[in-house]
């Protein structure tokens, strides 16, 4: 399974199970939950859109976001909560909802967690690990295989972009626009695919052109940056060093030295 970056904040957890009576409150909270029904149908809202979670299916509530019940809760309902903040992003890459493949194991993980956190000394270290495997099954949903399928094809689409035309005015909102999608949420498909940000690509392959038109030509420094794509000098240079630590000049001198015309 790819890699998938996660940076949050986990707050608690815990297990409901109906008494068949009662309904879910109207709120808003200020942080996301992760709901997991185990037994029984839970319907609930947010922002005014319905929802209906039957045995082995999740949702993920987002903070500051209005959410509640439709409906009294059956007696046969039960669900895992985890109440967590998403520090990076990462909850903007999965769907509202989904169905567990491995529904055992889920269930497990989301007991194990409720079970290390009311240790009275509990490890922080264990409950983050946990809640990562959660995640991880989280990903294995079969809702998510499309929607990651999707998000590969686009980042890749992107690359290809930028591989043709780096040395062009190109930035993550003309890429945005060109592939029609938000340019924020295409940054964050990129970097995950790719393990770098759309702009070092393209400040990396603009660096590497211009290297091969100081080793191969007679081109000033001026003439190269502009055939590369930088329209700011220093700007160029700080890259530059940043990938060969040597000044353009330098690096054409290292290269030539030894080298000499003859007629």
């Amino acid at each position: 399974m790819q890699n998938f970056p996660i940076e949050f904040t986990l707050l608690n957890g815990g297990r409901f199970i109906s008494r068949g009576r009662g309904m879910h409150p109207v709120r808003v909270i200020d942080s996301d939950e992760l709901i997991y029904v185990v037994s029984g149908r839970l319907a609930i809202f947010e922002d005014n859109l319905p929802f209906h979670l039957n045995a082995g299916e999740w949702m993920i509530l987002r903070k500051d976001r209005k959410h509640g019940g439709l409906e009294r809760y059956p007696g046969n309902l039960s669900f895992y909560w985890l109440h967590f903040i998403d520090r990076n992003g990462f909850l903007d890459d999965l769907p509202r909802t989904g169905r567990a493949v491995r529904q055992e194991r889920m269930a497990s993980y989301c007991q194990n967690f409720i079970a290390e956190q009311q240790e009275q000394e509990c490890d922080r270290e264990a409950l983050e690990l946990i809640f990562r495997l959660i995640v991880r099954e989280l990903l294995r949903s079969e809702d998510i295989a499309s929607c990651r399928g999707k998000a590969s094809a686009l980042a890749l689409a992107a690359r290809q972009m930028i591989d043709l035309r780096f040395r062009e005015n190109l930035t993550l909102e003309t890429l945005g626009r060109e592939l029609h999608c938000n340019s924020e949420y295409l940054g964050r498909v990129y970097k995950i695919e790719y393990g770098k940000t759309v702009t070092a690509t393209i400040n990396t392959l603009r660096v590497e052109h211009a290297a091969r038109l100081l080793e191969s030509t007679s081109m000033s420094v001026k003439e190269i940056i502009q055939d590369s794509g930088f329209n700011d000098p220093a700007y160029f240079r700080r890259c530059f060093y940043g990938r060969y630590a040597i000044s353009p000049r330098k690096f054409r001198k290292r290269w030539t030295l030894g080298h000499f015309n003859s007629c």
